[in-house]
């Protein structure tokens, strides 16, 4: 086992003491959060999921090693999902019988409220646990993607700042910090920061996956589509084996549809887009229903995204999900299962609180509506419900990139939409969206695409 990873000592004086006597369990803790945030697995350590079963063998009874485990095992599959709220009475059992530091209940507490719901209720804890212990990486790590979830990046750039002046070069997690603050700057169109952030992780670290990921969202939003491939490619050699790997790929496919390069996007998507976990999934809809706009139809393809659906489907844990679980059906022509779909978030609205519940009711519902009506060719009706949650579409989760399909599904709604008005629309988006990059080959398409449609 790697010196590198911190005993019980080790934590003490990282000012993060572990209620544990095992230093292997504090060990495999570390080795474990280091896998999980820099997003490659440590031939030594025997990968993530080996870690932590050394871990808990080391230490049956260790509440944050229990708390972590069971912190990535929350939002997967519905019967993941499930295990974990009935374990968490015993975590909060044990973390009571053993007196655990205040840090360490506060994880606890912090995970019962997301298994509850309360999304921002845990963010809260979480950035509380922050504000007492800034190097706390576990809890960095789960606000930091509870906030890309709920599409809350004013607040993540906030933390990311509010923690970054108590690491230091030598400080475990040094240059994922960096890469996490470079996306926080790039997703509130903060793009010189961005880089700047990006670069000086990439310094510290030159496989940093979250560095290397924010670049290729700043070229992106910049529409450098060819420096974004060159980039990717030169960095192709460490993020291939990341577990970010299929992501970063999907980016790397975005800047071959953006450039029209259609039957390059497929290859990418072929060799690499593979569909392993829940946000792999979304990048397959995605990136497969922005071809579909390009009338690029790939229905096998298609048919191994559905594969993956009942894997997702009906325990409604992000309402980004639901809604690629809705492109699929529908590509697939599942329309009875599409409305089975539909139907079971209307209950679920309607029977749920909680952050996921609220936002799916608030902007998920008109999303699902203005799907359906552009399935079903009903392109005004399409627009005027896309169009009204609009200004709210942060509020569903994921990247700008990533919520690129619902403007381009809006775009082309309103430039098939038989209102002039819409085409109006259509136009004031298209022409922003080119002023905000240097070039925009996609919007090109659609510009010309609406003059055909309003001649």
């Amino acid at each position: 086992m790697k010196d590198a990873w911190r005993d019980c000592e080790g934590w003490r004086n990282s000012k993060l003491p572990m209620t544990s006597s095992s230093d292997d369990a504090c060990k495999w803790f570390d080795a474990s959060l280091t896998q999980i945030t820099t997003m490659y697995a440590d031939d030594e350590a025997g990968g993530v999921g080996n870690s932590f079963k050394n871990m808990m063998e080391a230490d049956p009874d260790f509440v944050m090693g229990q708390v972590f485990v069971n912190s990535m095992k929350f939002g997967g599959s519905k019967t993941e999902t499930e295990e974990v709220i009935k374990t968490v009475d015993s975590i909060l059992a044990l973390a009571a019988k053993q007196k655990v530091t205040e840090r360490e209940s506060k994880h606890v507490t912090a995970l019962k409220l997301v298994t509850e719901g309360k999304l921002t209720e845990a963010i809260e804890v979480y950035r509380n646990i922050l504000k007492d212990s800034p190097t706390d990486l576990l809890a960095c790590l789960l606000a930091f993607f509870k906030y890309y979830e709920l599409g809350m990046f004013n607040e993540m750039l906030d933390m990311m700042a509010s923690v970054i002046d108590a690491y230091t070069p030598e400080t475990p997690g040094y240059s994922t910090i960096l890469g996490w603050k470079a996306f926080a700057h790039e997703e509130n169109s903060q793009l010189p920061e961005a880089e700047e952030n990006a670069y000086k992780s990439l310094a510290a670290s030159p496989r940093e996956t979250f560095a290397i990921h924010t670049m290729a969202h700043v070229h992106l939003e910049k529409g450098m589509h060819d420096a974004g491939l060159a980039f990717l490619q030169s960095k192709e050699k460490y993020w291939a084996s990341c577990s970010l790997a299929c992501h970063i790929a999907w980016h790397e496919a975005l800047f071959h549809v953006e450039k029209g390069q259609f039957d390059l996007a497929v290859k990418v998507f072929d060799e690499k887009v593979k569909i392993i976990a829940r946000g792999n999934f979304n990048d397959a809809s995605s990136l497969l229903y922005r071809l579909a706009f390009e009338d690029v139809r790939v229905p096998q393809r298609w048919k191994g995204v559905l594969d993956l659906v009942d894997k997702f489907s009906g325990h409604h844990t992000w309402v980004y999900t639901d809604l690629h679980i809705l492109f699929t059906l529908y590509r697939n022509g599942e329309k009875e299962r599409a409305n089975e779909l539909l139907e079971g978030l209307k209950e679920y609205v309607t029977n749920n609180t909680g952050t996921n519940a609220q936002v799916t009711h608030d902007v998920g519902m008109p999303l699902c509506a203005g799907i359906t009506a552009f399935e079903e060719g009903h392109y005004e009706t399409a627009t005027n419900c896309l169009n009204s949650v609009y200004s709210k579409l942060n509020r569903i989760g994921g990247s700008r990139a990533q919520r690129d399909t619902f403007v381009q599904l809006l775009l082309h709604s309103a430039i098939k939409s038989s209102n002039p008005d819409h085409k109006v629309l259509a136009r004031t988006m298209l022409n922003q969206r080119k002023s905000d990059r240097v070039e925009d080959p996609l919007g090109d398409r659609l510009l010309m695409l609406l003059d055909s449609k309003s001649g």
